[in-house]
């Protein structure tokens, strides 16, 4: 078998190496989010991320991941503490567990949604995050960044 990369390869991608080098934190992203095991799990898609907004000195970003089976959307509050509350909807609305992964060692946290499918996360770390929406089937989201 031959190598798939050449001499000139090698040389690209070390100069893009140079000026361009991948997130110092990119081995513990790519570990979190290869964390879950289950191949039951509905993984859902970054449908929209409106940019950030300042609304009365407040700034956050609404966040919408779609599934087949169903739609999560989230809003991120900064807090003036330096954390973040997320506010969130499930479509169709429905009272299931929500679960907040973040990185070991961070336990997860979890919380009941509404007969409407609202939730609320409070006092939450910045860092990496993923929900997991537990219902029929299992519906996980994309890591993203908090």
């Amino acid at each position: 078998m031959t190598d798939p990369l050449d001499d000139l390869d090698r040389d690209i991608l070390r100069r893009i190496g140079r000026y361009d080098p991948p997130p110092a934190d990119l081995d513990e992203r790519v570990l979190f989010a290869l964390a879950l095991t289950d191949l039951e799990d509905e993984v859902a898609r970054l449908a929209e991320e409106v940019a950030p907004a300042a609304r009365a000195g407040e700034q956050a970003r609404t966040i919408t991941f779609d599934a087949a089976s169903r739609t999560v959307m989230i809003t991120v509050l900064e807090r003036p503490d330096g954390l973040v509350r997320l506010d969130g909807w499930l479509a169709p609305g429905a009272a299931l567990s929500v679960e907040l992964r973040l990185p070991s060692p961070a336990p997860p946290r979890t919380v009941t949604a509404d007969e409407t499918g609202r939730f609320v996360l409070d006092e939450v770390p910045h860092g990496l995050a993923q929900l997991v929406i537990h219902g029929t089937p299992r519906v996980v989201t994309p890591s993203l960044l908090l």
